[in-house]
């Protein structure tokens, strides 16, 4: 017998799961999460590693649970070649769907760590101890790389979702305005309630007006990453509209639920705080679904 309802993740996405196997513990590989997630009827969910592709162990998953559709990504770091579009396309043809500018490896991430961010641990534990480049997607000039552009023409070609990793919001603008240049309007912003210091709601609300997606993570709440205040989300729902926003959990690490169950939380925290249902259907379901081009 459940003590609660499942069905609020019916059809849900959740466009942000790290899954194992990965260079350190996770809460489950692509199977065990399509799992759970066809239990709960949701749709579907972008599976990331920092360092590799995940886009075999998403294939492996969707032949043996059809119910919902797991999908494979590629970060852009430097164990994959960091900024190179001949990864990208390799990624995209081989069943990428997503692609993630420099996580743990982009220079912004080092910066914050520096100054003692909980990025660091993922940082510091990422290297190995072996010298990494820092990354980033613009010049000394603040212009965007030539690499970076290329990256999104290739994008825009095969229909895949650019996400910004953990870039800065000076470069997430270079990038949007070579976005909306171009016609390209699948680009999101990756978890910028985790440094709302940097990623003001005047900067979400200006990147949204340049077409972007601002998705919002749960696992900035948790006690591991930075334990923010719900309320906080909430109040970027409100500033930029949630019309321009996606909640997603950002989970998968050990000393958290289940993606799935964090998912559920995430919802009814955010009910709880006034977010109307049809403002929640919006950002569970419509927009992940308009952003991954998987609308019925």
């Amino acid at each position: 017998m459940r003590l609660f309802d499942d069905g609020v993740l019916e059809g849900a996405i959740d466009i942000h799961v790290h899954v194992g196997p990965d260079y350190m513990p996770r809460y489950a590989d692509s199977i065990t999460l399509a799992q759970e997630a066809a239990e709960c009827g949701m749709k579907a969910v972008v599976t990331k590693c920092h360092l590799t592709s995940t886009v075999s162990a998403a294939q492996a998953a969707n032949q043996i649970v059809p119910e919902t559709t797991i999908i494979g990504s590629i970060s852009l770091n430097g164990t994959v070649g960091g900024l190179s579009p001949r990864s990208v396309v390799a990624a995209i043809k081989s069943g990428a769907r997503v692609v993630w500018l420099p996580t743990v490896d982009a220079k912004y991430a080092f910066d914050k760590a520096k100054q003692g961010h909980w990025i660091k641990h993922y940082v510091n534990t990422s290297s190995f101890g072996y010298p990494t480049e820092q990354l980033t997607v613009t010049d000394l000039e603040g212009k965007l790389k030539p690499e970076v552009q290329e990256i999104l023409r290739v994008c825009k070609e095969y229909n895949a979702v650019l996400c910004s990793g953990h870039i800065s919001p000076q470069e997430c603008f270079a990038v949007a305005h070579e976005a909306k240049k171009i016609g390209f309007k699948s680009f999101e912003i990756t978890h910028p309630n985790a440094w709302l210091e940097d990623f003001s709601i005047d900067v979400l609300k200006s990147l949204a007006e340049k077409g972007c997606v601002i998705s919002l993570s749960y696992g900035a709440c948790s006690p591991h990453n930075g334990r923010q205040d719900p309320a906080e989300i909430v109040e970027i729902i409100r500033g930029v509209g949630a019309e321009n926003c996606i909640m997603m959990t950002d989970y998968g690490q050990v000393n958290s639920p289940s993606p799935v169950q964090g998912m559920r939380v995430f919802y009814y925290l955010m009910k709880s705080l006034g977010i109307s249902q049809k403002e929640l259907d919006m950002m569970l379901k419509t927009n992940p679904a308009r952003l991954l081009n998987i609308e019925d």
